[in-house]
């Protein structure tokens, strides 16, 4: 589970999931933050001034945890700071880095080493977060930058509560595994076999955006599920998680399903952006569906 959390609780704001391929504990109405946003509303094909972003700009730190992500050798943490004052410094010395070139294409085969993410609460409420890999910075809304930053310096503060998690929660890692309209199998983490407790999902079909779905009980006794559902893609044969574009919020409630009970659920789409032609499958509650795009 990923979550994003609070000062005052574990919990951030109050009951509610938001997801980004993985989970956050959040409360809802919260959207995507686009404060590190470089494209320019004058012109939206051309790039701000590299000097005029700041990866963390009004981040609070008084209200809420610093998320630190690494991915090395195949291996994917993520870890928290509580201290204030030393988020503080991180969110300065990010502040203060003067980025390099707007980028707009980039060889990831050919990026090398470890990948980096740091993730935070603005004071809109909302999220903020930059990927570094080899040398460039990935931001939220797709833009990329050259950077040089000194994660050995980060990595010297008190981090708390490591967690190997799934290489497809890591913050904007969608901008990575998605080139030329295709997957790279090489930034997606290999989908966990599905266990259905219960729920069967007898019929899927996708309508825009939409995806209509037919889920049954197919026990003799009474079971549940919740809004949470994620998308897998097939490629090359085997099923991966995919990271999603936006963020995505659930209610934390749960929908009960009688014995043998059949009901319909539609799912939307949106969040995972525009995704690539293939086979694709909705998860939910461990059972899952094929469809095609």
């Amino acid at each position: 589970m990923r979550r994003f959390m609070s000062k005052a609780a574990v919990l951030p704001v109050c009951m509610a999931l938001v997801l980004n391929a993985g989970t956050y504990m959040s409360c809802s109405g919260i959207t995507v933050s686009r404060t590190a946003c470089a494209v320019s509303k004058a012109d939206n094909n051309r790039m701000e001034e590299a000097g005029t972003v700041q990866l963390l700009k009004d981040a609070s730190v008084e209200t809420s945890a610093m998320c630190f992500w690494e991915y090395s050798n195949n291996i994917t943490e993520c870890c928290w700071l509580f201290d204030s004052d030393g988020e503080q410094e991180i969110v300065d010395y990010i502040n203060g880095i003067k980025l390099g070139d707007a980028v707009k294409d980039v060889d990831t085969d050919k990026l090398k080493g470890n990948m980096y993410s740091l993730e935070i609460g603005s004071k809109a409420g909302a999220f903020i977060s930059f990927t570094w890999y080899d040398g460039y910075v990935f931001l939220n809304n797709g833009s990329i930058y050259k950077a040089d930053i000194d994660f050995d310096r980060i990595k010297n503060y008190q981090w708390q509560e490591k967690n190997k998690m799934s290489l497809s929660l890591f913050p904007n890692i969608r901008y990575i595994a998605l080139k030329d309209g295709k997957w790279n199998t090489k930034f997606l983490a290999k989908s966990k076999k599905n266990q259905p407790h219960g729920l069967k999902i007898t019929s899927a079909k996708l309508k825009g955006t939409k995806l209509e779905v037919k889920l049954k009980n197919k026990t003799k006794k009474e079971t549940y599920f919740g809004e949470y559902f994620s998308v897998q893609a097939k490629v090359d044969g085997k099923w991966y998680d995919i990271p999603a574009k936006d963020e995505m919020v659930f209610n934390d409630i749960a929908y009960i399903m009688k014995a043998g009970g059949k009901t319909k659920k539609v799912y939307d789409l949106t969040p995972y952006g525009e995704l690539p032609s293939g086979k694709y499958r909705i998860v939910v509650e461990g059972a899952s569906a094929e469809f095609n795009i």
